[in-house]
């Protein structure tokens, strides 16, 4: 394995992302970050050994999962090896000269835009999706289209050379991001704090899913997140995607997987990995 001043870790984005930073946050500022376009080319470097690790958003503290990255990662399997919550402070931000008064439209990420959605009602903004959050502020930058302005972080600013018109923009002061490290690479400790993520399948009979719950909840195990994705077997089949609180090895959570496991039709630890919150 390498080590951290040469890791080659993967984002979606470009630098200056949200994506960036959480790499930096995860591995130093040392480690080599690799942009990627797509979060499926992300997946690809790591599954094809182009790089040592990656990093992907999992969900956002306002907006949800981030349904693809958890399609992926359902699809590629990488081992799980961290988990950051990074705060996420946007900001308008368009060519200097620009005025808030004279912007008519945003771009960003998809997820950002759903996390100032208020905020651009309230300025009567059109919200205009786009890549990434650097990618919106590279083309406005680029571009200097009158009315059109970035939603972005400070950094991606600084680096694409445009100006501030607002800060602070989502739509609440606890805004975060939980990102996933995948991959061999495993960050430095980030806490004490544990979780084991796990995907299983069920029968569909009566009970099934209540049975898998149980076997967490009759031994103190606290299931932090329960969601269903398509994919199974057969049509309307799902597959249950969980985060449970602690470590794989630790005895409570190593007995409830075994009954989990004997309940379920199929069932894989993605991750035990350390938290930093």
């Amino acid at each position: 394995m390498a080590d951290a001043a040469s890791r080659r870790i993967a984002f979606q984005g470009e630098l200056g992302a949200y994506g960036d930073e959480a790499t930096g946050a995860f591995f130093g500022p040392a480690v080599t970050r690799v942009p990627c376009p797509t979060f499926r080319a992300v997946f690809e470097a790591v599954a094809s050994g182009a790089v040592d690790g990656g990093v992907v958003p999992m969900e956002s503290a306002l907006a949800g999962p981030v349904a693809e990255v958890v399609d992926l990662l359902l699809e590629f399997t990488p081992p799980i090896s961290g988990e950051l919550r990074l705060r996420v402070r946007h900001c308008l931000l368009a060519p200097p000269g620009h005025t808030l008064a004279g912007v008519t439209r945003a771009l960003s990420h998809p997820q950002a835009l759903a996390q100032c959605a208020g905020w651009l009602r309230g300025h009567h903004l059109q919200p205009v999706p786009e890549a990434n959050t650097a990618v919106a502020a590279r083309r406005v930058a680029q571009e200097a289209t009158p009315g059109t302005a970035a939603i972005a972080s400070r950094a991606a600013g600084e680096r694409y050379g445009l100006t501030v018109l607002a800060e602070g923009i989502e739509d609440s002061p606890d805004n975060a991001t939980r990102f996933l490290a995948v991959g061999p690479a495993v960050p430095p400790s980030l806490g004490a704090r544990w979780k084991t993520s796990v995907v299983l399948t069920l029968d569909n009979g009566p009970g099934a899913l209540a049975g898998v719950l149980g076997a967490f909840a009759a031994r103190g195990v606290n299931v932090a997140r329960l969601e269903a994705r398509p994919g199974g077997v057969r049509a309307w089949d799902y597959r249950w995607c969980l985060d449970v609180d602690g470590a794989e090895d630790s005895a409570p959570v190593k007995a409830a997987l075994d009954e989990a496991r004997r309940a379920s039709t199929s069932l894989q630890v993605l991750g035990s990995y350390a938290l930093n919150d």
